[in-house]
């Protein structure tokens, strides 16, 4: 993996250009470059290229900022090691990740359930998931019952109860209802 410090957009897309990376990865502890805002050449870069932001101050408004640049994740500037290399992986595999802000809780509330989070540095983008558990979790979150799940994935309803369950229990959650607000949370379910 080569790192680069970049300061200007301008080297930033010379390098995304001449070097095809697999992954960007923007560390900065301003809130976002005001200067990235408006350009276009940007954005075809990180559309083409899965890109982390790390920032120092989170808002709803850097969010909003990165989103219209295509940046698919942001985070804060200070994760755990093992966060970044999975919200990296996942990123590269093409989810979009972010993690709740410990100091406003009730920001992380969907329709009023506020998901058991336990310590930040257990948090990962997967937690844990297997590719099948993800793929259920998906489908029950577009409304799906048991045998509607086992029909599309061609298992039986009893597997899918199992699997189920098993979702449940790695992230904490009593309903399916919870398991996917928690999904929406760390990235595992798109909106």
């Amino acid at each position: 993996m080569d790192l680069l410090h970049v300061a200007l957009p301008s080297t930033l897309l010379f390098r995304a250009q001449s070097d095809s990376p697999d992954a960007i990865v923007i560390v900065t502890e301003e809130s976002f470059p005001a200067a990235w805002g408006n350009n276009s050449s940007l954005d075809e870069v990180f559309s083409d290229t899965p890109t982390v932001l790390l920032a120092g101050t989170l808002s709803a408004a850097i969010t909003r900022s990165a989103s219209r640049l295509r940046i698919r994740s942001v985070l804060p500037l200070v994760i755990t090691t093992h966060q970044l290399v999975a919200a990296i992986a996942a990123t590269v595999a093409g989810f979009a990740v972010t993690l709740p802000r410990p100091s406003s809780p009730a920001g992380d509330e969907i329709n009023g359930i506020r998901p058991k989070l336990g310590n930040p540095a257990q948090l990962s983008p997967a937690e844990h998931l297997t590719a099948r558990e993800v793929e259920v979790l998906r489908l029950v979150a577009l409304g799906r019952g048991n045998k509607e799940v086992a029909a599309q994935l061609n298992l039986s309803e009893h597997t899918v109860k199992f699997h189920v369950s098993s979702v449940l229990a790695k992230l904490g959650a009593r309903s399916r209802t919870e398991a996917v607000a928690i999904g929406i949370l760390r990235g595992l379910v798109a909106i």
